[in-house]
């Protein structure tokens, strides 16, 4: 009896296919369910977007289909069920940021095909060391440091593909079933999330934000100085609690990394000197980022030339260049290596957020919660400040801020409450995607290159919850003990 009470324990409830089933049904049942029910009197392109948004997290989470094909459901169910413009949500699959991370893609497959991504591995693995908590913190705070003034998904598409070649160099391959390849890939992206307030730089979202502040509030410059005396407090509140959360909240598989710095050193020795090709690559890496990094430097004389182009054109030059002899890149061999899902994978995040703020789904929400911010207090620093969170997570930083920063001043302008308080705190809460790729650059550059999303979700989840908490207190403690922080 005991046998086979304990057999029958022992065998899954529901076979592999039988759950891929289910998890394939729940997403359009959600949809149609909200999709044809006249729910709470939601208006019908409303409920079609919240369905969408349910439909693409439950596949992304579950994976019964690949990560780029939930990808294409924007694109589906607008032509489909007519909630939305197809012609505001088509140009999202050829963005510009589509464009870099293809590039990026190919400067990188470069690497691979002459051996440089196992050089700077090695590097790596001497430089940091082989402890992998060790590890993950440095590639955290790198992204950190670097997003501080940066733009966030600049510093994901250019630091990301050296984590990944150091942990193919090791032999971890699959993300999504290795706790320390998620764990290292997320730590960049959460990195670039974590430091984006510090200045304006970090960001289209805080750009946003100056403009607001000059239009609606103040009349005048806001000057970049004046951003990051206000701004500083709040982005070390998030640096310093994401920093200790990351430390703990990862467990790898290994302690580790197998090997000795000694071996490591005699492997990158025997490697020899660079090659000519591994120049090639190198150079033409780096020559993208420094111009997509120094963008300001040549705005004028080249304004069409974004990032994006920049990685571009060098990757063009990957396939004109002959070194010894041989192609540096040939397009049979790039397109057998790029990751093709990623660069969909990240437009359907993109669509996803253009569908939920023109059908004003995002705004629905935001205005939903405009009671709770009569009077002032903590609590309605917290309520926009929750708000905000929300809509990064489901939207992305740039449009969560595009709607609730003006929401935001207009609403405590009307109570006759100085709004650039709740301004600092909803603009440093905004830019901490950390959940879903559709929060932020970095996490759908992370999810792209195949990371456990469920992973993401759930210690996103606690991040946000952490972040958020931080920013509140040390927002609010700021604007009662410190005049200066409530002005210009």
């Amino acid at each position: 009896m005991s046998e086979s009470f304990s057999t029958l324990q022992s065998k899954p409830i529901l076979s592999p296919d039988r759950r891929r089933m289910l998890h394939i049904i729940a997403g359009p049942s959600v949809f149609l369910v909200l999709a044809l029910a006249p729910i709470l009197e939601l208006p019908y392109e409303i409920r079609c977007s919240i369905g969408l948004l349910i439909w693409m997290a439950l596949w992304w989470i579950t994976r019964p289909v690949h990560l780029a094909v939930t990808g294409f459901l924007p694109l589906a169910t607008v032509a489909l069920f007519n909630f939305a413009s197809i012609d505001r949500i088509l140009p999202a699959y050829a963005a510009e940021l589509v464009i870099l991370l293809l590039s990026a893609n190919v400067l990188t497959t470069c690497w691979t095909r002459w051996g440089l991504d196992r050089r700077i591995a090695l590097v790596s693995l001497i430089g940091v060391g082989t402890n992998t908590t060790r590890q993950i913190m440095s590639w955290f705070a790198i992204g950190m440091i670097l997003s501080a003034f940066l733009p966030n998904t600049i510093v994901a598409a250019t630091m990301i593909p050296i984590v990944v070649a150091m942990l193919k160099f090791i032999g971890i391959e699959d993300l999504w079933e290795s706790n320390l390849g998620t764990a290292l890939v997320i730590a960049v992206a959460w990195g670039t999330s974590a430091g984006g307030a510090t200045s304006p730089l970090g960001g289209a979202p805080n750009l946003l934000t100056v403009e607001y502040i000059q239009e609606m509030v103040t009349g005048e410059e806001f000057l970049f100085a004046t951003w990051v005396t206000r701004f500083l407090p709040l982005s070390l509140a998030v640096m310093i609690v994401t920093f200790i959360y990351v430390r703990f909240a990862f467990k790898p598989e290994i302690k580790e990394i197998e090997g000795t710095r000694d071996f490591f050193l005699s492997e990158l020795k025997s490697l020899g000197a660079m090659s000519s090709q591994e120049k090639w690559g190198f150079f033409l890496f780096a020559g993208a980022a420094i111009l997509a990094f120094s963008r300001p430097l040549y705005y004028e004389l080249v304004p069409s030339l974004t990032p994006a182009y920049a990685f571009l054109c060098c990757a063009i030059i990957c396939f004109l260049v002959r070194s010894q002899g041989e192609n540096l890149m040939t397009w049979e061999y790039a397109q057998g290596k790029m990751m093709w899902g990623l660069f969909y994978l990240f437009a359907g995040g993109t669509a996803l957020g253009r569908v939920l703020t023109e059908t004003g789904t995002a705004g629905y929400i935001a205005e939903a919660l405009l009671p709770y911010a009569s009077g002032g207090g903590i609590f309605a620093v917290f309520v926009f400040a929750a708000l905000t969170l929300l809509m990064t997570q489901i939207t992305n930083n740039t449009a969560a801020i595009a709607i609730t920063v003006p929401i935001t001043i207009s609403t405590f302008q009307s109570l006759d409450l100085n709004p650039l308080p709740f301004v600092y705190i909803v603009t440093t809460v905004g830019n901490c995607g950390f959940m879903l790729p559709t929060s932020a650059g970095g996490p759908a550059v992370a999810a792209g290159y195949g990371i456990n999303l469920k992973t993401m979700a759930v210690k996103g989840f606690w991040a946000c919850l952490l972040a958020l908490i931080a920013v509140v207190i040390v927002g609010y403690l700021l604007s009662i003990y410190w005049p200066t922080f409530s002005s210009v």
